[in-house]
């Protein structure tokens, strides 16, 4: 699951920057504003996807200990029974 997250960061800030490479490359026009929006928007969505993902692993977490109690409620289960 960690490899998707780390693949779609990438591929985001690969975008950024290529974005911001083709706006520094190219001659100023009033192109330079719409790319300053796009690449401020593009920050905000990661920032918003590292928050889920925050989000994400917090869940799995819970999950994992709500596992792990009841797999011991089971252990201690099965003993009293035998």
């Amino acid at each position: 699951m960690r490899s998707w997250k780390l693949a779609a960061l990438l591929f985001l800030l690969g975008l950024g920057l290529g974005l911001l490479f083709q706006a520094l490359s190219s001659p100023l026009h009033s192109q330079s504003s719409d790319v300053v929006y796009l690449l401020r928007s593009i920050d905000r969505r990661l920032e918003s996807i590292e928050r889920r993902l925050g989000q994400v692993e917090r869940s799995v977490d819970n999950l994992s200990r709500n596992f792990d109690y009841v797999r011991d409620w089971n252990a201690v289960r099965v003993r009293v029974v035998r």
